[in-house]
């Protein structure tokens, strides 16, 4: 299959070339292993994410396990709706790094008024996705500010992947020569399957990878699997809601200017990815992907965790393997509503070595990065000093941003965390502002 065209005909390379194209189904045995290398990439972000949560909520072991059975209802259940009604995109929606800020600072001292300010900050993103407002944002995402947002997304999340990478950890406080060169073969070991291979094996090149990573950590005595013999075989996640919410005007409004942040990163996935695989019907996948955004809020205050947004690291793996397909996603989404049930499945593949993973997701965000210069510089125009300022420093900037020590954010209240602390929010404001105000081209005389 050839790649999708856009509307204007145009598309990011003429030689990239998709095995699967955005609307067709792959084969289910193979749908199905695409299926799996999504949630190798994704489960450990889930994770990550609820135990952090659940360290400052100071949860039990049994409330710990139910609040993640809860979360991969929520994850699983909105990309299923994102991928067949919402934004119909091969994007992966995970818990919003904004809503998780401002939850883990409230939660423990008020969660029913939590649950209140996150499904009113739901109800306010489908009412925005509905009426047809966003239509107006199309203008904004000039190929500039597309190609920022594709590099932005690669350089804001080295940070999180830096410590897997080397090896950090509490036998290795500076990081492991050894992890890191495992690591560093794992990228290479992608790469040249994405390159050389071709059919089948070239579309699961980080499945692969990533197989062959654990192998090797497990031949060398690296690897460990906690909680795989305690987990039950099945469990039912009961109770499934919270409880009732509560409404508080002071956290309904952090979670409002919370949800901001949700929309900013929302919009910028969606035309990121539209740039790899066609945009198409862009006003509508955009309404419908923030109205699926939006319930996914609702539905999170009623369970007790936070909303999700569509996660920016998608590109980079279509690029990487070659499958545009959302059907593989959607298959994803269902198994995380599995794992949900499953227990002992889950805590095996939670076992997969976070080094093998990141440096998986490194080799996708430098596909990514190349796409993102793709687009800055496919006019064929020469770059003004204009556009150098405009991409040069949105980029350093969300960059410097996603480094700065945790400490320096922690003075700032609640709401203004939510806006300033993630690099790709913060970048993805500065493209805007200066490619359509601040420096604005000049107009001819």
């Amino acid at each position: 299959m050839t790649d999708e065209v856009r509307a204007d005909g145009a598309t990011l390379t003429e030689h990239t070339i998709f095995r699967y194209g955005l609307n067709d189904t792959p084969p289910w045995i193979h749908c199905l292993v695409y299926a799996l290398q999504w949630l190798l990439i994704f489960l450990p972000t889930l994770t990550v994410l609820s135990v952090i949560s659940s360290q400052y909520l100071h949860l039990d072991r049994a409330a710990e396990v139910l609040f993640f059975q809860r979360i991969l209802l929520m994850t699983g259940g909105a990309i299923i709706l994102q991928t067949l009604v919402g934004h119909r995109y091969p994007l992966l929606d995970g818990p919003a790094s904004a809503l998780l800020l401002s939850f883990i600072i409230l939660a423990p001292g008020d969660a029913a008024a939590v649950q209140g300010g996150m499904m009113v900050g739901g109800v306010l993103l489908l009412l925005l996705g509905s009426s047809g407002l966003l239509r107006h944002v199309r203008p904004l995402f000039t190929d500039t500010v597309v190609g920022v947002i594709l590099i932005l997304i690669a350089t804001t999340l080295l940070p999180y992947l830096i410590p897997s990478i080397v090896g950090q950890g509490q036998d290795f406080p500076a990081g492991d020569p050894l992890i890191f060169g495992i690591a560093c073969t794992v990228m290479l070991i992608i790469a040249i399957l994405s390159h050389w291979c071709t059919g089948f094996p070239q579309t699961i090149s980080l499945f692969l990878g990533i197989l062959f990573g654990t192998l090797i950590m497990a031949a060398l005595g690296r690897l460990e699997a906690p909680g795989v013999s305690e987990s039950p075989w099945f469990s039912w996640p009961w109770p499934v809601t919270a409880g009732l919410p509560r409404f508080s005007c002071s956290i309904t409004l952090t979670f409002v200017l919370a949800y901001l942040a949700v929309l900013i990163n929302g919009v910028g996935s969606i035309y990121s990815l539209g740039e790899v695989v066609g945009r198409t019907h862009m006003t509508q996948r955009l309404g419908r992907g923030i109205s699926v955004t939006g319930i996914a809020g609702i539905a999170a205050g009623f369970l007790g965790v936070f909303g999700t947004v569509s996660y920016a690291m998608s590109p980079g793996v279509i690029l990487v393997t070659r499958v545009s397909s959302r059907i593989p996603v959607t298959v994803c989404g269902i198994m995380l509503v599995g794992l949900a049930f499953f227990q002992k499945i889950l805590a095996f593949l939670a076992s997969i070595p976070p080094a093998v993973v990141a440096a998986a997701l490194v080799t996708g965000l430098a596909a990514q990065l190349g796409a993102g210069i793709s687009i800055l510089t496919r006019s064929g125009r020469g770059l003004a000093s204009r556009d150098y300022l405009v991409a040069g420093l949105p980029i350093l900037l969300g960059s410097v941003v996603s480094i700065v020590p945790e400490a320096f954010f922690q003075s700032f209240p609640a709401s203004v965390q939510a806006l300033t602390k993630n690099g790709l929010i913060v970048g993805i404001v500065m493209v805007l502002a200066l490619e359509h105000l601040v420096l604005r081209p000049r107009r001819q005389r």
